[in-house]
């Protein structure tokens, strides 16, 4: 699904399958969708965004201003410690509402150094709030085709 002159993808977390591979390499945003504060699986995925030179990452849902400090924290650490970090800076913003948290990713996140053409929606909920998502998706895509 192409949104705004962005592409969508879906992406479900999860421990039993290689879902980074289907996060694209440059040029892209991550909604980061998440209602636990698991440590474990918060480390794994922000440290696999960065490697993946993630530009911006908009946290939302239940947890999403915990994982969203976790990411500004981490970016820090690299920073300090000389580790690896994308050659641009990374963005990230948080959100209360997932309606809300779409809409700014396909339309108002912008980056003067990276050219967003991909927007990769990674639920961390087990499939829980991937209905509500789609439907938005589909709304805002029918809203465009008109």
């Amino acid at each position: 699904m192409v949104i705004n002159n962005r592409t969508v993808s879906l992406v479900e977390y999860r421990t039993d399958r290689n879902w980074l591979d289907q996060l694209p390499q440059w040029g892209w945003l991550c909604v980061l969708v998440t209602e636990e504060k698991r440590r474990t699986y918060a480390d794994e995925v922000v440290a696999k965004l960065l490697l993946r030179d993630v530009a911006w990452v908009c946290s939302v849902g239940a947890a999403g201003e915990w994982v969203h400090d976790l990411l500004d924290e981490e970016i820090v650490f690299r920073e300090v410690e000389a580790l690896y970090l994308p050659p641009h800076d990374v963005m990230t913003t948080w959100h209360d509402d997932v309606e809300e948290c779409l809409w700014f990713a396909l339309y108002a996140a912008c980056d003067e150094a990276v050219l967003l053409e991909h927007v990769a929606v990674l639920d961390m909920t087990q499939g829980a709030a991937l209905p509500a998502i789609k439907a938005y998706l589909e709304t805002l895509a029918a809203a465009q085709s008109k």
